[in-house]
């Protein structure tokens, strides 16, 4: 087997186990009523833009010392995949929060912006495997996505529970 196919195998399954991890700890929030991302989106944010910072140095280097242009290739995409992700881990920690009750739920993230809906307009929750959240859809047609990397996340799904209003796990 190809060392790039073996490497990324294994990238995915640790990928898998971490968010798996993280998934169970941070299920129920410290502060109840309350959803947020916690620590581990912080540190994978600044992760990404210390590859971005190897980048750059990368590209210097290779400028400085007159490398072949091909050279340039991976270090462009290193600098624009991480600080993509940098970004988006950024703009998720810092701009991502929401609260709940028992009459419903305040939701923002700086991609949809905040949407406050009622539990008793809520009309389905399901999950999604893919991108690994809950889907809250409402009778507006509004839809709030809980990462299950969501601090509180937990807190929400068994609150619907106790209520009869969902049979997610």
């Amino acid at each position: 087997m190809n060392r790039s196919v073996i490497s990324g195998v294994v990238g995915g399954l640790l990928a898998v186990v971490i968010c798996t991890y993280i998934s169970k700890s941070v299920r129920n929030s410290s502060v109840h009523g309350q959803l947020k991302f916690g620590s581990f989106l912080i540190v994978l944010a600044w992760l990404c833009f210390a590859f971005v910072l190897f980048s750059v140095v990368g590209l210097l280097y290779i400028v400085d010392m007159r490398k072949s242009p091909g050279d340039l290739i991976p270090f462009v995409g290193i600098f624009i995949g991480f600080g993509a992700g940098a970004i988006y881990c950024f703009g998720e920690y810092f701009k991502t929060h929401g609260s709940f009750d028992d009459e419903g739920i305040v939701f923002s993230t700086p991609w949809t912006g905040q949407k406050s809906e009622k539990w008793e307009s809520l009309v389905s929750v399901k999950f999604n495997q893919t991108a690994n959240w809950y889907v809250l859809t409402f009778q507006s047609g509004n839809k709030i996505r809980l990462s299950n990397l969501l601090s509180g996340h937990g807190s929400v799904l068994d609150f619907l529970k106790l209520r009869g209003l969902t049979s997610v796990k």
